[in-house]
């Protein structure tokens, strides 16, 4: 497996990003890693993890400009877009406190002789698998109400966007998030494969292709305790034909 890495930007050819590609034992080590912090961060208060998960939007719009230009540099996006996708990260912020408040409620039911209780715990260690075409919004919005709920990731996003990817964690280990509970893996599809594989991986959380996303589903149809959540391609028709054809 090739190990170095490069991010290229699509408007000139110039390198804007050079790395490795994730080793199988470090991808054991990083996994090792989010297992070992979920421990302490679903034990977390709620108003913990939602005061590190706030600190984090504050970081975004302090920053906003600065990654914008990574997403644009690294997608080829018009600069006016990648602005925007980084405002719909911080807009991910209060939507994901909200949703989980208001569907996340312990809720108890007295019957005649006895009381029954619903009470929601986080899966565990999420693998989530990112996007190149929104490499900072689709992940977030797997990344932050993963995190809202007290489970630790391991984020392998593109191989063509790693750069987006590199910074957006920078600014998630700057919130002070205690160690293992946001961990970043790079590498081309043999990685993401790898982290899938782990029994350790309670969930997979893809934003991607059609075939992969069916690839997924049928490997994981027997882990009933896994979670699969897949955003793909949908089943719009292409239809190619002159207007006087149309």
């Amino acid at each position: 497996m090739e190990n170095n890495m490069q991010s290229i930007n699509p408007a000139d050819n110039s390198v804007i990003w050079e790395g490795s590609s994730a080793t199988p034992d470090e991808i054991t080590a990083t996994i090792d890693a989010a297992e070992k912090a979920f421990i302490h961060w679903s034990n977390l208060n709620i108003e913990d993890r939602i005061g590190y998960i706030k600190n984090f939007g504050n970081l975004l719009q302090k920053n906003k400009e600065g990654l914008a230009v990574i997403i644009s540099m690294e997608t080829g996006k018009p600069l006016w877009e990648s602005r925007s996708e980084v405002d719909s990260m911080i807009g991910k912020i209060d939507l994901s406190i909200e949703a989980y408040q208001s569907r996340c409620v312990e809720q108890i039911i007295t019957l005649k002789d006895a009381t029954g209780y619903t009470r929601y715990k986080p899966h565990g260690v999420l693998a989530v698998l990112g996007p190149y075409n929104f490499p900072g919004h689709l992940p977030n919005g797997h990344i932050v109400p993963a995190l809202l709920a007290g489970n630790t990731i391991v984020f392998k996003p593109s191989e063509l966007t790693p750069y987006v990817a590199e910074e957006t964690v920078r600014l998630w280990k700057e919130t002070g998030l205690p160690p293992g509970v946001m961990n970043l893996l790079q590498g081309r599809k043999e990685v993401g494969s790898a982290i899938t594989e782990s029994p350790k991986i309670a969930g997979i959380l893809f934003t991607g292709s059609k075939n992969v996303g069916i690839t997924l589903s049928k490997k994981f149809a027997r882990e009933t305790g896994k979670i699969l959540a897949l955003e793909m391609g949908g089943n719009n028709p292409l239809i190619i034909g002159t207007i006087r054809d149309i």
